[in-house]
């Protein structure tokens, strides 16, 4: 059975390529496609969605059976046959299953990452709608909940970043996070400060000159790292 610790600790962001593998921090991002099975309880299959989270509409259903793989990323989280999952797979021409179904022989990644991440996107849209916004003054990890469609997860940043640590998938001090991630800091004890990460060195994020604005890594100080979102 695969567990939620082993899946969250594969990095996401490709660092090198050396010998047509992909060097992911300390884990290993294989650079082809990739096969799996599908398996469901119920027999009937697994919807396909067109994003990496269940709000993303249906666009079919992968039966039982063996998949092709082109490409993976980290969305929402999943609980399927396989565990809870952040992984979703993405089928050629047709759409994203979550990972939490498919029976891939590996606790995390067995392809390459995907070029786009739509679930990353809409919250990072979120954000940029907001600019310049003080609605979400000392209510930083609400309004990176709010970005992706939830609230009420966490009670706050710095709760967040503790589960990430307590989950084996915090990466601490780096300071290149993937578009999407959420980065921390050691702010406003005990609260902590969190953002959304936009993949090119700048993130998102409430009490940026005070007020949801865009900054550069690492902006503020006592920086802790980055993880994927766990919601």
């Amino acid at each position: 059975m695969r567990t939620a610790l082993f899946r969250t600790v594969a990095r996401a962001t490709v660092t090198a390529l050396i010998g047509g593998t992909a060097l992911v921090g300390a884990a290993t991002v294989p650079a082809h496609a990739a096969t799996g099975t599908v398996v469901t309880d119920s027999g009937t299959g697994v919807t396909i969605r067109s994003g990496n989270a269940t709000s993303f509409g249906a666009v079919g259903t992968q039966p039982n059976g063996t998949v092709q793989i082109d490409c993976q990323l980290y969305g929402e989280p999943v609980t399927g046959k396989f565990g809870r999952s952040l992984i979703w797979d993405h089928i050629p021409g047709k759409g994203f299953i979550s990972d939490a179904y498919v029976n891939t022989g590996s606790t995390g990644l067995v392809a390459p990452l995907c070029s786009s991440n739509p679930r990353a996107d809409k919250a990072i849209a979120w954000f940029a709608a907001r600019n310049g916004s003080t609605a979400f003054q000392g209510y930083c990890e609400m309004a990176a909940e709010n970005s992706y469609g939830k609230t009420g997860i966490y009670a706050s940043a710095k709760a967040n970043w503790n589960d990430a640590v307590a989950r084996g998938a915090a990466h601490r001090g780096d300071l290149n996070p993937p578009k999407g991630a959420l980065v921390f800091w050691d702010l406003a004890a005990p609260y902590g400060h969190v953002g959304v990460a936009r993949g090119d060195g700048y993130f998102w994020a409430t009490s940026v000159g005070g007020k949801i604005g865009l900054a550069k890594l690492p902006y503020f100080s006592n920086y802790l790292g980055w993880a994927w979102p766990n919601f």
